[in-house]
Order: structure tokens, then C-alpha cells, then sequence
């Protein structure tokens, strides 16, 4: 069933525990994602890369169509909105969360941005993510990690000024693979967000910053637990180390296909065990 997104992360920051937010490009990934929230009965956001599909707008309908096929709540959320028309589009896509990602901009700018961006998302109920610092690429991790990391206090005046209904912070993980040494997460500036914050805040590059360091994250009190790449390498080293294919023999394009989505579905469920949100369903079939 499609919710709102702050319906969700309200509930999980009630409840202590985080929910997974992973990365879908097509109607497969999509499906993988559903059918892995069912079977452990967890609520789950689906986030959606402005140019990871050619039409999010048509994109966002079929997926609001699948979300309303199961007793699960589902919120769809535009990740990384870094454009006035990628988030309009998001809206007529039926999307019930937008992150208006305006963080590379000055404090104030950003902050006007988002709020501009509230105002015309507050009446239609869908939810604002804004970031606040700056999440490196794992490509850049050691050089940039300090310089992004989030200043607790101006987090707290951000929120104030911009509105949001949720916060992505940086606390020393990034995007993609890391290709040097990471992460390092800090779980004290976590904590001090947490006390000055009140909304519920967000993980961005779940992704190889480690099940342990993510679920600490959800335990001090992270809602929303972004990822993306792993599922996806998950998915490809099933397929790569199949022995079918290995063998040479021809499996074809649908069967290959099964096997990959098949592992990105498993690596999905991993993480939502990480995140504590299995069995936390609380949309029940009524008799």
C-alpha cells in the first residue's frame, strides 16, 4: 500500500529501528524490492534516481500500481532531486517523498530552496528530504570525508529554516564502493544530531559502509538507510558465478535476468534485516 514517506520514517523513529531505502532502475528491481518486504513483512521506501529512467513520471505510476498490490506500506521517494523539474516530475509521477538535494549550494540558498519546495509539497502530503553536509563519492572518500561532514548545531538551524521533514546528514560514510580506506563512521556527531534534530534523519551510501556501522546508525536513531550498489554487485556476481554460465551454456537473456535479480533481492533483504524494520508491518489483513 502506498503511504507517505514520513508516515513511515515517523513510525520507525517511534519504534527505534530504521527502514531500507534501495535504488531501482526498471519494473525488476522494483518487483525484487516488494517481494523482499512481503516475505519479512517490513515497510519499505523505494528510491528513484532522477536519470536512472527515462520517464519518472510514467515510471512513478507503475510503481505506485505495484506498491497498492500488497499490505505492506511503501513510500516512492525521488532520491537526490538536484533539479526544479526532476522534482515537479516527481510529483506527477505520484511520488510521496522528494529529496530536494540542493546541499553543493551555500547554507542559505539551500535552505531557501527547500523551503520553497515545502510549501508546494505540504499540501499535496508528500514528504521533503533535504541533505545537509555533503555525502562524498567512495571514488573521493579520504580527501573529502571531513570537509563534508555535518556541523550539528547549523543542522539544527537548517531545520528550522528550511522546513524538511527529514534530514540526510553526513557522518563519514559515501556513495558507491570505497576505493580506499572507509568508512568511518561517526556515531558521536550521529548522536549529537539526534539530540538537537527532531526530525528523523537519513543514511546515504548504505552501500559497503558496513551492516555493523549501519545498524549502530539505526539504533542511535536513524529512520531511512539509502543503498544502491550492492544490491546491484550482489546481483551480477550471482549471475557471473552461476555455473551455468560459466560453462558457456546459453541460459538466454530471461533466465539470466532471473538469477540476477534473484541475488540483488536477497541482498536487499540483508539489509532490511540490518535496519531492524523486519516484522514491522503495521498494515494487517483484516478479516
Amino acid at each position: 500500500m502506498l503511504v507517505s514517506m514520513l508516515e513511515i520514517l515517523e513510525k520507525a523513529k517511534e519504534g527505534g529501528y530504521g527502514v531500507l531505502a534501495p535504488n531501482v532502475f526498471n519494473e525488476d528491481s522494483v518487483r525484487a524490492c516488494i517481494e523482499a518486504a512481503v516475505e519479512l513483512d517490513s515497510p519499505l521506501i523505494i528510491d528513484v534516481l532522477p536519470d536512472n529512467h527515462k520517464d519518472i513520471v510514467s515510471f512513478g505510476k507503475l510503481i505506485c500500481s505495484m506498491a497498492n498490490e500488497v499490505r505492506i506500506p511503501i513510500a516512492l521517494n525521488l532520491d537526490h532531486g538536484d533539479s526544479f523539474d526532476a522534482c515537479v516530475k516527481a510529483i506527477y509521477g505520484g511520488f510521496t517523498g522528494i529529496m530536494v538535494d540542493r546541499s553543493a549550494l551555500s547554507f542559505e540558498e539551500n535552505a531557501r530552496q527547500v523551503a520553497e519546495f515545502k510549501n508546494i509539497c505540504a499540501p499535496l502530503g508528500i514528504t521533503v528530504e533535504a541533505e545537509f553536509g555533503q555525502i562524498a563519492d567512495g571514488c573521493d572518500y579520504e580527501e573529502k570525508r571531513d570537509e563534508y561532514l555535518t556541523d550539528p548545531v547549523k543542522a539544527k538551524e537548517f531545520v528550522e529554516k528550511s522546513g524538511c521533514d527529514c534530514l540526510a546528514v553526513s557522518i563519514g560514510e559515501a556513495h558507491g564502493e570505497y576505493t580506499g580506506k572507509g568508512p568511518d563512521i561517526d556515531f558521536e556527531r550521529l548522536k549529537e544530531i539526534k539530540n538537537l534534530v527532531d526530525v528523523p534523519l537519513v543514511f546515504h551510501g548504505g552501500s559497503f559502509s558496513g551492516f555493523e556501522n549501519i545498524a549502530e546508525c539505526c539504533r542511535i536513531g536513524t529512520q531511512k538507510v539509502n543503498m544502491g550498489t550492492d544490491a546491484y554487485n550482489y546481483g551480477l556476481d550471482c549471475l557471473f558465478h552461476d555455473g551455468r554460465y560459466q560453462n558457456g551454456e546459453n541460459i538466454g537473456a530471461r533466465m539470466a535476468g532471473d538469477i540476477m535479480w534473484a541475488g540483488y533481492k536477497e541482498r536487499v533483504m540483508d539489509y532490511m534485516k540490518v535496519t531492524g524494520s523486519v516484522g514491522k508491518n503495521w498494515i494487517k489483513i483484516e478479516n
